[in-house]
């Protein structure tokens, strides 16, 4: 009978660490190979070797010792091996584009797998080039819209803190898609929306956080206006029927880019309509619908409209810094010591190498399509704060043993 093969790894620090990652792009996922383990179990000729490559090659970014004194460089001691050969590896295949290909482009694979396992011999040291970064981390209860809160001081004067307006010709802000919102936004910078203060406001904006106001504002639970309309509310219906292939059916939008209408103050529906017919707003598609409309009939079709019900967008709550680091420490390990040799370890590491390195997976720098899915909901502000909660962790090493299965005489 044949004996049954020896198990692949088993980690001492803990028989999951491998059952429980979660699933990551192809080159990091794939089983560890037959080569590779030679790196988790490194003969001292193999560590000598890589001794000799990283005195040649690396020492000069990244020390004999694993701890780098260069600007956004890693540290390497402790590093997990699998790891740190693919890494190697991706730089080689150009799907991580760098300086170090100009450095160990002419090494071979034994090389590339020696100075791995060199590194990740050696004892991680806790080095923090800003202390200051331990004090960064947000409390749990951290607000995902901190970074919006002083750009949004004015808005809040015409449409209260939430977007529902309270006042009588203020539009509500709320129950919009953020691809909506950042459309009309920019309307007013471009100057199909004829408005001195909007364009003046939006203007001082970059894209980016008025598309996180619009998020914030999707977000926020929409209320009907207070501002009732004076029309007939069955000849709004009616007049309605044919703005529902836009604007849905009791004015609730379904695509992205259209206004819901439902719930919205009616003064300021009559004044929107006014305006798109007499191309203070220009839009070909809004003035052709509005053009033979009677003053009387946008003020029926604000009546229909403010008396619905609007709908909160299918828009998710950014995430806290703290439910990012959760998900981080998922494939990377309880504080970013990981388990598994596949998955770098992110404690202790270098803070300008960590937020380069995810900005460039948000960015698509890097090939990852996990990585780059994981990293571009993150705000610049997430970035930071992620960083420098996993750079002020104490990193550990793991230490790796093979175990062969008893035999088994059954098979």
């Amino acid at each position: 009978m044949k004996k049954a093969m020896p198990l692949p790894l088993v980690i001492i620090a803990t028989l999951l660490g491998l059952a429980s990652t979660l699933v990551q792009s192809a080159p990091l996922t794939q089983a560890i190979q037959h080569q590779e383990r030679a790196a988790l179990f490194p003969s001292a000729d193999m560590i000598n070797q890589g001794r000799d490559v990283a005195e040649t090659i690396c020492s000069s970014c990244h020390g004999m010792d694993g701890i780098s004194d260069a600007e956004g460089k890693p540290h390497l001691a402790g590093q997990r091996a699998v790891y740190l050969y693919r890494a190697q590896k991706a730089y080689h295949e150009d799907s991580r584009v760098e300086e170090i290909n100009q450095h160990t482009g002419f090494l071979n694979d034994n090389a590339l797998l020696s100075v791995a396992a060199y590194y990740s011999s050696l004892t991680p040291a806790f080095k923090i080039e800003d202390p200051s970064v331990a004090e960064n981390v947000d409390p749990p209860e951290e607000d995902p819209f901190l970074s919006l809160r002083a750009s949004m001081r004015k808005c809040i004067r015409c449409h209260d803190e939430t977007g529902n307006a309270e006042g009588s010709g203020m539009p509500n802000l709320t129950a919009q898609n953020p691809e909506y919102f950042v459309t009309s936004m920019l309307a007013y910078v471009d100057g199909s929306r004829s408005h001195k203060m909007m364009k003046k406001l939006v203007g001082r904006l970059d894209e980016a956080s008025i598309r996180d106001m619009g998020v914030f504002y999707a977000v926020q639970e929409p209320l009907r206006s207070k501002t009732q309309g004076e029309g007939d509310f069955n000849v709004g219906r009616r007049l309605a029927e044919n703005c529902a292939s836009c604007h849905g059916e009791d004015g609730n939008a379904k695509k992205a880019k259209m206004p819901t209408l439902a719930g919205q103050d009616a003064k300021y529906f009559i004044k929107a309509m006014k305006h798109y017919k007499d191309g203070t707003r220009q839009h070909k598609k809004m003035f052709d619908a509005v053009e033979r409309l009677s003053e009387q009939e946008m003020i029926d079709l604000a009546t229909y409209y403010a008396t619905q019900e609007p709908h909160q967008r299918d828009v998710r709550t950014p995430l806290k810094s703290t439910e990012w680091i959760a998900r981080c420490e998922r494939c990377h390990g309880i504080d970013g010591n990981s388990n598994d040799p596949r998955f770098p370890m992110l404690a202790g590491q270098n803070l300008g190498y960590l937020t380069k390195s995810l900005t460039a997976y948000a960015e698509g720098g890097r090939d990852n399509t996990t990585m780059h899915a994981m990293a571009t909901p993150l705000s610049s502000a997430d970035i930071d704060r992620i960083g420098a909660y996993f750079a002020s962790q104490q990193p550990k090493a793991v230490v790796y043993i093979q175990l062969p299965c008893a035999d088994d005489e059954s098979q």
